[in-house]
């Protein structure tokens, strides 16, 4: 049976258009309207149920390619009879009236019959259903963003890439692990970054995982990875290598010990090219921020708004200057299921900059009673009038989604976008956390050493702007990138047109909290 599946997927892998294994060079234009899966888990929902309808047509295709063999297996069962090696013995058989009536009826009706049932091809509805499935397949510029979030998650919490390939993700371990093939991509994706020391590990972890066998797809990944280490290995030595030449030593080369060359040629460029930092951000995702207290207290906020004499808000100070909360449990899961389904349409792209997607975002901009009813929670938990720009905006992010440190007040950037911005600057900021993470995904505050951890039903808030309304750079803030689970966040940006009389312009002075 393994060898008849093995055969049924070569034919229907040739059945189909080959592609190339991606690479950076032959990635596809970006288009910025298009929806990619990559950006956010909602996306990748939409390819497990397209893999889903893709392994359920294919195996119906092999169904019927099982059924076709089992026919003509029958057939031959049917024909079985002594081997007869003589002359004699043959002329015994075909005088037998009997045998011989059969014999000529099965090449004159039996045998073309057969032939055109051999030529017939059997599941063509579901071979033609995967053909169109693979039109909405993930492209290459999924693939390599991809990657690039698995360089995130490796990276930023510097993780090794043998655990990983384990199933290994920092102190959880997942009933998964990668294959030699995928390692070999992460190799080749490293390799090719010019990151040496990790595409060496993922090389080894791809020799640890090689499956038994001869696995034709796994022979070619391992040529292709070999092929570019070696190629650049002679493209350094001599530049003036013509390609025939270069070929008839890339051939030589497969000659010696693989593992052995590929080792010493990344060790050799990563001494020659190591430029390792930890940055601020690295280090406060790790968890290794030092810890705060300084007088900071947890308590119930009864003050903000009268509605909070009847319920009030359980706060968490994690910053006096500048001034930063937490609140706990403010949105219940049935409200974060409403406001999801305020969604009517496809989210579109969310961006770091203008050449980066990181997430998928979509603003409700039609009223609602769980718009209005969050709306005044946010007021609840600010002081702030928010009627002037009621729309709240939803996100969620992909694989090893992330946001690099940035500052919610007004930008360069942000004032091409809103030249004519009638609200004014963002004097605050406030995220709801929406999603369930198990790893990852903190807000990080690098310049204050602050790493708030995204638990679902939480609410962050803090100024970014001096009481002068001028802008206050220790709001850098970061999205550390997510390793286990689903990102979703619902932000609001507080401007300072609305609130010009609920919080003044005064001269520079530490912040304080507001009616609190």
């Amino acid at each position: 049976m393994g060898a008849m599946l093995k055969a049924l997927t070569l034919i229907f892998l040739f059945a189909l258009p080959a592609k190339p294994d991606t690479n950076v060079e032959n990635e596809e234009p970006f288009d910025p309207n298009k929806e990619y899966y990559s950006t956010s888990v909602l996306g990748l929902i939409k390819v497990f149920e397209l893999e889903r309808e893709f392994m359920e047509n294919f195996t119906l295709y092999a169904d019927a390619l099982q059924e076709k063999a089992n026919n003509l297996k029958s057939y031959l069962d049917a024909l079985k009879r002594p081997r007869y090696t003589t002359h004699e013995e043959r002329e015994t058989f075909v005088s037998q009236p009997l045998n011989a009536f059969s014999l000529i009826r099965r090449l004159n009706q039996d045998w073309p019959k057969l032939q055109n049932y051999i030529k017939k091809s059997v599941g063509l509805k579901h071979l033609n259903a995967m053909k169109e499935m693979l039109t909405k397949a993930p492209d290459d510029h999924d693939l390599n963003e991809t990657l690039k979030g698995m360089h995130r998650i490796e990276t930023t919490y510097d993780l090794q890439p043998r655990d990983i390939a384990n199933g290994l993700l920092q102190s959880q371990q997942f009933n998964y692990k990668l294959t030699a093939r995928e390692c070999l991509v992460l190799a080749l994706h490293k390799f090719e970054s010019g990151d040496y020391q990790r595409s060496l590990k993922w090389f080894k972890a791809a020799l640890e995982h090689k499956a038994v066998g001869n696995d034709e797809n796994e022979e070619n990944a391992f040529e292709t990875f070999v092929r570019t280490v070696v190629q650049r290995t002679f493209s350094l030595s001599n530049q003036s290598l013509e390609n025939e030449t270069l070929q008839q030593l890339l051939n030589q080369k497969f000659q010696t010990p693989m593992e052995e060359f590929i080792s010493s040629q990344l060790r050799k460029w990563d001494m020659e090219n190591s430029t390792t930092t930890n940055t601020a951000h690295n280090i406060g995702c790790r968890g290794l921020f030092p810890k705060r207290s300084n007088g900071l207290v947890c308590r119930y906020n009864s003050t903000t708004t009268p509605f909070l004499k009847l319920a009030p808000l359980k706060m968490e100070e994690l910053s006096l200057d500048p001034y930063m909360v937490m609140y706990h449990d403010v949105i219940s899961n049935k409200e974060i299921a409403d406001l999801k389904g305020e969604i009517k349409e496809e989210m579109g792209n969310g961006w770091a900059d203008r050449y980066e997607v990181v997430d998928r975002v979509y603003w409700t901009r039609e009223e609602s009673a769980i718009r209005k009813r969050i709306n005044n929670r946010i007021t609840d938990m600010t002081g702030f009038d928010v009627r002037e720009f009621p729309a709240l905006q939803l996100a969620n992010f992909g694989v090893g989604g992330y946001f690099k440190p940035h500052h919610d007040y007004f930008t360069e950037r942000i004032l091409e976008i809103e030249p004519n911005n009638p609200l004014g600057d963002r004097i605050g900021s406030l995220i709801i956390y929406a999603g369930d993470l198990s790893q990852g995904g903190q807000t990080l505050f690098p310049e204050i050493e602050v790493a708030v951890e995204p638990k679902k039903g939480n609410s962050l808030f803090w100024f970014n702007t001096f009481d002068d309304a001028r802008p206050d750079p220790r709001s850098l803030h970061s999205v550390c990138p997510v390793i286990v689970g689903s990102r979703w966040t619902v932000t609001k940006w507080l401007h300072y047109i609305p609130q010009i009389f609920i919080k003044p312009c005064h001269p520079k002075v530490q912040n304080i909290t507001l009616n609190a």
